[in-house]
């Protein structure tokens, strides 16, 4: 089983249909983790504006995940969610790709922004024992700039064993080469 991240910044591209619908379509069930996109902008703004603390941003930065995955959800409707990490193995294991809304489960990580979906998604492939993860992202992977990863990225990473393979948003066509390979 593999958790497939698909970046917010992916929200104004065709690359963001064309994922869903290969993911949706393509026999290899996953579990997909939505970003933040548009919605954590939100976030981020508001917590400028009116100086709440990391705690709040976080809470409302899992909602912000949990509307992406909505959203995703409604572009593919075969796509169903799930907010509990047993619920989305036993869809994967049905021969179903899940997206995993994350507020529900508040998962026990920093409350900061050092810790965005990225973690969150090797968080999760921790607790449902994933082979790996796939992070889609629109940024280079080839030429890997200091933003690409969370700052708790390299942290999560060394408490686990899977493994983690990055590709770029116009890479669906691969599908899914980027896993099996």
């Amino acid at each position: 089983m593999w958790v497939v991240k698909i970046g917010g910044s992916l929200f104004g591209s065709p690359s963001l249909a064309a994922w869903l619908n290969v993911v949706a379509n393509g026999g290899h069930p996953v579990i997909l983790v939505p970003g933040g996109g548009p919605f954590a902008d939100q976030v981020r703004a508001a917590q400028q504006r009116w100086h709440f603390g990391d705690t709040t941003a976080h809470s409302m930065a899992l909602c912000a995940m949990d509307q992406y995955g909505l959203l995703m959800a409604g572009i593919q409707a075969r796509l169903k969610t799930a907010a509990e990490p047993g619920q989305l193995k036993k869809m994967v294991a049905s021969g179903h790709s899940a997206i995993w809304l994350p507020a529900a489960e508040d998962p026990d990580v920093d409350r900061s922004w050092g810790v965005t979906s990225d973690s969150l998604a090797l968080w999760l492939a921790m607790g449902v024992r994933a082979e790996g993860v796939l992070l889609v992202k629109s940024a280079s992977v080839t030429m890997p700039g200091p933003d690409l990863l969370d700052s708790a990225f390299e942290g999560y990473r060394r408490l686990w064993n899977g493994e983690v393979r990055l590709v770029h948003r116009d890479g669906y066509s691969d599908w899914p080469a980027p896993i099996t390979a």
